[in-house]
């Protein structure tokens, strides 16, 4: 997770779990501080496994969409959890297991997301991984589509 940078960890760390605090503060930032935290999100959930291998869970391999959102999900979790299954200190198919609600080692780390919007338009993006595509769309009106992310445009916001 080296190419993830560390304002997208700690900004990630310290608005969770309110998803309106995320909201307020990806709507203070300037378009390439979005498209950057867009792009961050994406690699720290490429990081723990090609999504088109799936994962294995109760023997049976997941989908590569189910893969996608298992991990999108687990870089929700935070800079810990996700080293942890990173650096291998953690097996996906644990955190798999939490995020399908069922007793694994990693329940008591699980921390579930307020779904609470402050603006109406930002209703079905209401999750950390969604949310910065609801409010790029709300300010510049248009759609942040990861095929335009542009990785050398992106700014540190210095957080």
């Amino acid at each position: 997770m080296g190419q993830v940078p560390d304002w997208f960890w700690e900004v990630l760390d310290s608005t969770r779990p309110r998803l309106s605090a995320l909201e307020a503060w990806l709507e203070s930032q300037p378009r390439e501080v979005l498209q950057g935290f867009a792009l961050a999100y994406l690699d720290a959930a490429e990081s723990l496994i090609d999504f088109s291998e799936g994962v294995l869970v109760d023997g049976e391999a997941w989908s590569e969409d189910s893969t996608e959102d298992l991990c999108m999900w687990a870089v929700g979790q935070g800079r810990l959890f996700c080293h942890a299954l990173a650096t291998g200190e953690s097996e996906l198919a644990e955190a798999a297991q939490a995020f399908l609600g069922r007793a694994s080692p990693l329940s008591g780390d699980v921390t579930k997301w307020d779904p609470e919007v402050s603006d109406p338009e930002h209703q079905g993006y209401q999750s950390p991984d969604a949310i910065v595509y609801g409010v790029y769309r709300t300010r510049f009106a248009e759609d942040l589509h990861e095929r335009h992310l542009d990785r050398s445009g992106c700014v540190d916001p210095g957080v």
